[in-house]
């Protein structure tokens, strides 16, 4: 399990990546690193839903 955990981004991000290429067409596709990205990310659609 930890191995898993440990691999994960590493070996899963081009798997998804290659999926989201594959299967999203027309959609928006936000790609978020950290938590302050996500925050900001975050209020912005909040605002933008006021």
């Amino acid at each position: 399990m930890i191995k898993y955990v440990a691999t994960y981004r590493r070996k899963m991000r081009p798997r998804v990546m290659a999926k989201i290429e594959e299967f999203g067409s027309g959609a928006d596709v936000v790609l978020l690193a950290n938590r302050r990205q996500t925050l900001r990310w975050l209020r912005k659609v909040a605002a933008e839903q006021s």
